[in-house]
This record gives C-alpha cells, structure tokens and sequence, in this order.
C-alpha cells in the first residue's frame, strides 16, 4: 500500500484522493457534476426511447406494401435504433475523471466514470512512457487547475483530473511521491565485490 503524505488541503472540494494497494486513485467528487448527472440520465432515458421507437416501427406499425416504401420503413427503423444505443452509450460513459496509479502492473489509467461509478472510457498509459506530469493554473482567479501527463510520441498532453489549485497540487506531488519511492526501491543495489588478491609468495628461505 502507497504512504502518502499528511500535507494537503483538511477538507478536499472538488478532487478526492486515497491510496490502494498497488499505488493511489484520485478522482473528481460527484458534488461537482450535479448536472452532468442530470444530463446523464437524459441522455439515457432518450437511447431507450429511440430503441423503443424503433422497435415500434418494425413489428408494430404496417408498413405499405410497395417495396420503396417497405425498405424505407426498415431502414428508418434501423437507423434510429443505431442512434438509441449510440445516445445510450454516451449517456453510460461519464463526465467525471479518475486516475489510478498501479506500480505492480506500471500502470497509470486515466477513466471517466459515471453517475454509478462505473468505468466506460480508460486509457492506460506505461509509466516508461510518461515523460512528464505537470499542473496548469487556471489564467482566471476561482477557475479550476489540471493536472496534465504528457506521454512520449503524442502530439498534446493526456487531461487526468480538474480541480481547485491547493487539491491539484497536492494530487501532483503525492502522485510524484509515490513513483519516486517506487523507482528508488525497484532500483538494483550494488553487489559486494570481493577483488581477487594474488596467493602469497612462498618463502624459499626462512628463519
């Protein structure tokens, strides 16, 4: 199990943090996304709907017997059955984020969860990978902080989690804490080496 240091805000807002056994998670607090959880279950009820509509059109409501119109109707149907279970599933992936450090696999995941606490949408990323985890201020005074994961061959850097500043940078040295400790005791010691010494002379004359 992960130490992390007592330093940090006393009552954390916006970000929560908490060590596991194989390293630390650290997520958005779902008092934030009040409504993105609302937004959430609409999008939800709506893919339901969509299917339900569709599935109205297919076995339900007659369709002509002309062929034009017979493909139009399946078709019609077909199409806003796709568009229930894509609006369903944007609905069931969240809108907060959560970032998991696992030093036994070297892991670190970036996932939006949502209202259920459920991962849909992960990324894991190597931590050989990561060439730097670093803070954005916000450029206005109350707006919110990002800590931000570059990882080698991409473009831009990997978004892991918003928040107040003072519980962003806490987040950032913790999580740089932890893999520190991790490199310094996965590090090899140096072996004792005994250096080969020559056998005595022996003496052809003594006293």
């Amino acid at each position: 199990m992960a130490c992390l240091q007592k330093a940090g805000p006393t009552q954390w807002r916006t970000v929560s943090l908490r060590p596991t056994a194989t390293g630390l998670t650290a997520r958005e607090r779902f008092d934030r996304f009040k409504v993105e959880a609302v937004t959430e279950m609409s999008l939800r009820a709506a893919g339901v709907l969509m299917v339900a509509a569709a599935i109205l059109l297919w076995f339900l409501v007659p369709a002509h017997e002309s062929a034009g119109t017979l493909v139009s109707h399946g078709a019609l149907g077909s199409i806003m059955a796709a568009g229930g279970l894509a609006v369903f599933a944007y609905g069931t992936r969240g809108f907060r984020r959560q970032m998991s450090l696992d030093l036994q696999e070297g892991t670190l995941s970036l996932t939006k969860i949502n209202i259920n606490d459920q991962a849909r949408v992960a990324r894991q990323i190597n931590l050989g990978e990561i060439e730097s985890v670093f803070l954005n201020r916000p450029a206005m005074p109350g707006g919110l902080a990002t800590l931000l994961v570059r990882v080698t061959g991409s473009s831009s850097p990997a978004i892991a989690l918003t928040g107040i500043t003072d519980e962003i940078e806490t987040v950032h040295q913790q999580l740089c804490a932890v893999m520190k400790t991790a490199q310094r005791d996965a590090a090899p010691k140096p072996s004792l080496r005994l250096r080969d010494r020559p056998p005595p002379k022996r003496k052809l004359f003594s006293a």
